[in-house]
């Protein structure tokens, strides 16, 4: 039960991250790129393909996007798909921490999505997805590195700011269900 709610959490964010648009700049009512930018955003479009429609993660393909959107932020704060490719990056660290062959990997990727998380918010305070990188650090402490006390405490920052939202709403009631054994969680919903 516990494991479906974690799934079921990470389909969500998975959905919010393939649906993200695109900032890049209107020329013309075409999108025109510079090199650097096509190609971060060739890396994530190739790296995105192989995950959702291959059905696996390319370790080695999500991490060459993870570096060179990472690297593209830092060089680049202000372009405008730095923000949105920077976001990407943490939630491809997530994937590959999902992922992972052994736990030292599974924590190493979990670490660095959090770090991930950690720049988008001090890069881009005011940023689309600044309040919803409280979420996914929440979800990285919760589903990936098992430690339910670091997740509370980032849900509950993205709750008191941003009381009575949808997803604080929720987060709210699953709050109280984190850390619950399979035998609570059904009693509890009132399963048993």
């Amino acid at each position: 039960m516990k494991r479906l709610s974690y799934i079921l959490m990470f389909v969500a964010t998975a959905l919010l991250f393939t649906s993200c648009h695109n900032n890049s700049s209107e020329q013309g009512g075409k999108k025109r790129f510079g090199q650097k930018q096509r190609d971060v955003v060739e890396l994530y479009n190739m790296a995105d393909s192989v995950y959702h429609f291959g059905g696996r993660a390319d370790t080695a393909l999500f991490g060459r996007f993870i570096r060179k959107a990472v690297d593209f932020a830092k060089a680049y704060p202000k372009d405008e798909i730095s923000p949105e490719m920077l976001y990407r990056a943490g939630v491809g660290s997530m994937i590959l921490a999902k992922s992972a062959i052994d736990r030292a990997q599974t924590a190493q990727y979990a670490k660095q999505a959090i770090a991930i998380f950690n720049l988008y918010q001090e890069q881009y305070p005011k940023g689309d997805k600044a309040e919803f990188c409280y979420y996914q650090r929440g979800i990285i402490y919760d589903d990936i590195l098992g430690d339910t006390r670091s997740a509370e405490n980032e849900f509950r920052d993205y709750i008191n700011r941003n009381p009575g939202d949808s997803l604080s709403v929720q987060l709210e009631q699953y709050i109280k269900l984190m850390g619950k054994t399979e035998s609570e969680l059904e009693e509890v919903l009132g399963l048993r």
